[in-house]
C-alpha cells in the first residue's frame, strides 16, 4: 500500500457521516454482524462509499482501513485509527452511535465561537452555525446564522449535500476507471470533499460541533501518511492508542516555511511600468509558496493531504519524524535556487519539530506551533548559512559588470545583459525592461481576466537537486524558478482544448465560482477550486478614448496610456478619484491572530482546530474580499460607466494589500471590517486594524507602501476606551488620525436615509449630502481649521500630562473649538435660508449643531476627520 493509498483512507474514512444524515441505505444491512464488524453505522456506510464509488483498481487497499477503523483488523486499519484519534484529539472522536434525527445541534458551529479573543468570549446564547451550503463565494454560503430550527429542511440540506457530491465522485471515478493515477485523483477528492464537507460538522452528537468534516478528515489523511513508517508495527500502535494522551513517541513532524524579502521584492520597483509588474510580482510570490510546499512534499515522497495550509509566504505540512534529517538539504537546495534567481532578495526558511502523541491532546498543539515558528525564526537569523563555504564565497565576490546605464532595468534597477526598451503605447517613451521584469508584467496581464489556474508538474528530477550556484550567470524569470522545483503554472483565460496526454500530472483550478463548472477531471488532470482575489481594473476602448480626449488628464500621462485591455496605470486610477485626485494605498489585517492560534482555543485546541481556524480566515481574505471589492467597485463608480478603480496587490492569510481611487480604498476598508464582524459570528474579540496612505500616482511605490505599514502600525498602537473598558487595535488610521473602528463606523451610509451622526464615516456623508444640497463649502474648511485647533490642544496635553491623560479626561477634550463650531453651523443656518430655500439643509445643520451640544466630548474629533474627509471628497464638486 502506498502512502497515497492510507491518505485516501484517511481522507474517506468518515464520509458515512454524511451518508448517514442524508438518510442513504448503503447496501449492508445494519444487523449484529456488521455492527461487530464496522462498530458504527456510519462506518459501514464510509464502506459502502469504498465499494461504490471508489475506482475498482484501489477499493481492496482502501476498504479496510476506511470500514473497520473503528474495529480494526490489521496494521493499516489501526493506523488510521490512532490517526482518526490524533486528529480529533479524542480517543473515540466523542462517538456514540449517532442518531441523526434526534434533536441535537446538526449544523457546524463556527470556529470563532470557540475562540477566546481580547480575554472575551462568546456566550452560548449568541453562538451561530453555518448553512449546510456547498461552499461558493456567497453570503448564503459563508455567514454563520442561527441554527435552523426546521429540522426536515435541515435533512433537505444534507440529502442535496450528499447528492451533489455523489454525483461528482462518480464522475471522478469514472475518469480513473481505466489503469488511473492515484495522487492525481487523491487531490482531486480532496478539492472535492473542501467544496461539499466543509460546512458539514465531524460529529455533533455529544460533541462539540466545530469542526468540519472536511478539516478533520484531511488531517486524519495526513497523519495516517505520517504514521505509515515501518518502526509503526503492531506493538507500537497498541502501546500509543493505549493511553496517546500520555505518550512521548513521535508521530509525526511539524514543518513550516516562511519566506522573508517579500515587501522589498513586491514594492521596491518604480512606477514605470510598475502596475502590471507589480501584479505579476505578488501573485508569483503565492506560486512560490505553493511550489515550494509541493516540492518539499515531493522531496519527502508525502502525499498532498500532508500540506496543512500555503499562502501569505507561509506553509505547513506534517511529515514523518525521520524526515527532519532530510530538511537540510532541502533548505540547501531551495537557497540555491532563490539565490541564483534572485539574488538574495528572497529567502525560504524551512524547519521542523517533532510531534509527540500527547502533543495532540489538552491544547497542546498550540505551544507546538509557537514553538516551530521560533525554530523558524531561528534559520531566517542565519540566511544563507546552509550554504557551503566555496557557494557563501560568491555572494561576497565583485560582480563583473556596474554601472551600464544600457542594461539596467527602469522597472527593478537591476542589470540584465538582455535589458530590452519596450513602449507601452505608440506615443510612450520606450522603457528598459530585464527579462524577469518583461515577465512578472506578463504574467500580469495573463491574470487581468484570468478565470483558471493550470500547475502542471514537469517530467524527471527537479533542477533544484543538481543545481550548481553560479552567480556569473545571469538570473532567470519566475518561470525558471518554478522549474527548478520541478512544477510550471500559467493563469488561463480560456480552457486547453484537450486534457493532457503527455503523461505529466497536472491541476487545473477554478478562480472563480462560475468557472468551476466548466472542470472535469481526467486521469492525470486534478480539479477544483482556488480561492484567489483578482481585483484587476481594466482599460477599456471606451475609457481609453475618452481619457485621450479629456484635458484635464496630463498630456504626458495620455501618451503613456497602455492599450485598451491592459491593466489601468496608477495615473488613471489617481484621475478618476472623486474630488481631490489622489491615490488611496490600504494595508489591513487582522488584530492578534498569533496569539488566536497560541491561546484563542485553549485547551480544546487540537490539530482539526486549528487547521479550521486557519481555513476560516483565509476563506475570508482569499474568498469573500474579493466580494467586498466587487459591490465596492460597483457602488462608487462616478460615472456609473466607468470601470474598475480597485487593484488588489495582495490578499490572502490574513491581511491585505490595496491600491486605488482613494475614496473607493476607505470604502472597501469599511466594508472588509463590517463584513469580518458578521463573518467571525459577531465574536467581539475578532477585528482588524488597517491603514491608509493618499499619495500622488508618480510617487514612489515603496515609499506609498511603508506610508500605509506606519499607518497601520499607528492603527495597531491605539489604546482608547469604550464603556468604561480599555481597549486596545480594532482601529483605522487614516488622513494621519488613529480612531477605532467603533468611532469611525462601518455602516453602510449611502443606503441610509439618516447617517449615523456619531461615527467619522457617518458624519462624513452627512457633511458631503449637506455640501451638494447647497450648504457652503466654508462649513468645511472651518470645522477643519478648528479640528486643527483641537489637534494641538491634544499635542501640548500629551506633552506635558502623556497619552493616557488625554484618553481617560473627557474634559480634556471640550474646548473652544466646540463652542466655535456651534456657532459657526449655527451661522450656516441663517445663511442657507438666505440662499437656497433649503429647508432639509436647515434641519440637518440643526440636527448636527444639537448632536455636537449633547454628544459626547470625543464627537468633535469625529467630526474634524470627517470634515476633512468631505472636503476632499467634494472637491471640484
Amino acid at each position: 500500500m502506498s502512502h497515497e493509498t492510507i491518505a485516501l483512507a484517511g481522507l474517506l474514512h468518515d464520509i458515512g457521516k454524511l451518508m448517514l444524515r442524508a438518510s442513504v441505505a448503503g447496501h449492508y444491512t445494519w444487523e449484529r454482524t456488521a455492527q461487530g464488524d464496522f462498530g458504527y453505522k456510519h462506518a459501514m456506510l464510509s464502506a459502502t462509499f469504498v465499494e461504490e464509488l471508489l475506482p475498482s483498481q484501489w477499493r481492496k487497499e482502501v476498504l479496510g482501513p476506511v470500514g473497520y477503523h473503528h474495529r480494526p483488523q490489521s496494521r493499516r486499519d489501526r493506523i488510521v485509527q490512532l490517526a482518526d484519534h490524533l486528529s480529533a484529539a479524542e480517543r473515540n472522536d466523542g462517538l456514540q452511535d449517532e442518531q441523526p434525527r434526534a434533536e441535537h445541534p446538526r449544523q457546524l458551529l463556527s470556529i470563532f465561537c470557540q475562540l477566546n479573543a481580547d480575554d472575551q468570549t462568546l456566550p452560548a446564547d449568541r453562538r451561530r452555525y453555518l448553512p449546510l451550503r456547498p461552499l461558493r463565494l456567497e453570503e448564503e454560503a459563508l455567514f454563520p446564522d442561527v441554527e435552523l430550527s426546521d429540522y426536515q429542511e435541515v435533512w433537505r440540506c444534507y440529502e442535496a449535500l450528499w447528492e451533489a457530491f455523489r454525483q461528482e465522485a462518480e464522475t471522478l471515478r469514472n475518469a480513473h476507471a481505466s489503469g488511473g493515477d492515484l495522487p492525481t485523483y487523491l487531490e482531486s477528492m480532496a478539492l472535492l470533499l473542501q467544496r461539499y464537507t466543509w460546512c458539514v460538522p465531524s460529529a455533533y452528537y455529544r460533541s462539540l460541533p466545530d469542526i468540519s468534516l472536511y478539516d478533520h478528515s484531511r488531517m486524519t489523511a495526513a497523519l495516517a501518511a505520517a504514521l505509515d513508517r515501518p518502526e509503526v508495527d503492531d506493538a507500537w500502535l497498541n502501546e500509543v492508542a493505549g493511553a496517546p494522551e500520555q505518550s512521548a513517541r513521535e508521530v509525526a513532524l511539524l514543518v513550516g516555511g516562511d519566506i522573508s524579502g517579500v515587501q522589498e521584492f513586491i514594492y521596491t520597483i518604480t512606477a514605470r511600468g510598475a502596475t502590471p509588474s507589480l501584479r505579476g510580482r505578488s501573485f508569483y510570490l503565492q506560486l512560490l509558496t505553493e511550489a515550494v510546499a509541493r516540492y518539499v512534499l515531493r522531496q519527502l515522497d508525502l502525499p498532498i493531504t500532508n500540506l496543512i495550509y500555503a499562502g501569505g509566504g507561509n506553509f505547513y505540512l506534517l511529515a514523518r519524524p525521520g524526515d527532519l534529517a532530510s530538511l537540510t538539504a532541502i533548505q540547501r537546495e531551495l537557497s540555491r535556487v532563490l539565490l541564483q534567481h534572485h539574488r538574495g532578495a528572497l529567502y525560504v526558511a524551512v524547519a521542523g519539530l517533532p510531534l509527540q502523541a500527547r502533543n495532540f491532546f489538552n491544547g497542546q498543539i498550540s505551544q507546538a506551533w509557537g514553538r516551530l515558528h521560533e525554530r523558524i525564526q531561528q534559520v531566517k537569523l542565519r540566511r544563507f548559512g546552509e550554504l557551503d563555504s566555496t557557494e557563501l564565497a560568491q555572494l561576497f565576490a565583485p560582480l563583473d559588470h556596474g554601472g551600464n546605464e544600457e542594461q539596467q532595468c527602469q522597472v527593478c534597477g537591476q542589470e540584465h545583459t538582455d535589458t530590452k526598451a519596450e513602449r507601452v503605447g505608440a506615443d510612450a517613451e520606450p522603457v528598459r525592461k530585464c527579462p524577469a521584469c518583461r515577465a512578472f508584467e506578463k504574467l500580469g496581464d495573463d491574470l487581468r481576466r484570468a478565470r483558471w489556474l493550470l500547475w502542471t508538474e514537469l517530467e524527471g528530477k527537479p533542477e533544484a537537486q543538481t543545481v550548481t550556484l553560479d552567480l556569473t550567470k545571469p538570473p532567470g524569470d519566475h518561470s525558471q524558478v518554478l522549474a527548478a522545483l520541478g512544477l510550471a503554472a500559467a493563469p488561463l483565460e480560456r480552457l486547453p482544448n484537450a486534457a493532457s496526454t503527455s503523461g505529466q500530472r497536472q491541476v487545473l483550478l477554478a478562480l472563480d465560482d462560475d468557472a468551476l463548472a466548466a472542470l472535469k477531471p481526467t486521469l492525470q488532470t486534478a480539479v477544483g477550486r482556488r480561492l484567489f482575489v483578482n481585483t484587476t481594473p481594466i482599460l477599456t476602448l471606451d475609457e481609453r478614448q475618452a481619457l485621450e480626449q479629456d484635458q484635464s488628464f496630463p498630456e504626458d500621462e495620455r501618451r503613456q496610456l497602455p492599450p485598451a485591455d491592459r491593466v489601468k496605470p496608477f495615473s488613471v486610477l489617481e484621475h478618476w478619484s472623486r474630488g481631490i485626485q489622489r491615490l488611496g494605498v490600504l494595508r489591513m489585517d487582522v488584530d492578534n491572530l498569533g496569539a488566536l492560534f497560541q491561546r484563542g482555543l485553549g485547551a480544546q485546541a487540537t490539530l482539526s482546530r486549528v487547521a479550521a481556524l486557519s481555513f476560516a480566515v483565509s476563506l475570508y481574505f482569499e474568498g469573500w474580499v474579493a466580494k467586498l471589492a466587487e459591490e465596492v467597485n460597483q457602488a462608487t463608480r462616478r460615472p456609473p460607466e466607468q470601470g474598475g478603480r480597485l487593484y488588489a496587490i495582495y490578499a490572502g492569510g490574513d491581511d491585505l494589500f490595496f491600491v486605488g481611487s482613494w475614496d473607493a480604498v476607505v470604502e472597501l476598508a469599511v466594508a472588509v471590517r463590517r463584513d469580518l464582524t458578521r463573518y467571525a459570528a459577531g465574536h467581539p474579540g475578532i477585528h482588524a486594524s488597517g491603514g491608509i496612505a493618499l499619495v500622488g500616482g508618480k510617487y514612489p511605490l515603496y515609499q506609498a507602501a511603508e506610508d500605509a505599514k506606519r499607518a497601520e502600525e499607528q492603527a495597531k498602537a491605539l489604546r482608547w476606551r469604550l464603556n468604561g473598558a480599555d481597549r486596545r487595535k480594532d482601529a483605522i488610521c487614516f488622513l494621519n488620525k488613529a480612531l477605532p473602528w467603533a468611532f469611525f463606523g462601518t455602516e453602510e451610509e449611502t443606503e441610509k436615509e439618516v447617517p449615523n451622526l456619531n461615527t467619522v464615516h457617518g458624519l462624513m456623508h452627512e457633511l458631503a449630502e449637506q455640501v451638494q444640497a447647497g450648504a457652503p463649502k466654508a462649513l468645511l474648511r472651518r470645522l477643519v481649521d478648528f479640528y486643527g485647533e483641537y489637534m494641538e490642544a491634544q499635542r501640548q496635553w500629551q506633552l506635558t500630562r502623556g497619552q493616557s491623560a488625554w484618553v481617560n479626561d473627557d474634559q480634556a477634550a471640550w474646548g473652544r473649538w466646540t463652542w466655535r463650531s456651534v456657532y459657526t453651523l449655527k451661522r450656516m443656518e441663517g445663511r442657507v435660508g438666505q440662499r437656497a430655500q433649503s429647508q432639509d439643509v436647515q434641519q440637518r445643520l440643526q440636527k448636527l449643531r444639537s448632536a455636537l451640544q449633547q454628544g459626547d466630548a470625543r464627537l468633535f474629533e469625529r467630526l474634524g476627520v470627517a470634515a476633512r474627509w468631505a472636503e476632499l471628497l467634494t472637491r471640484g464638486e
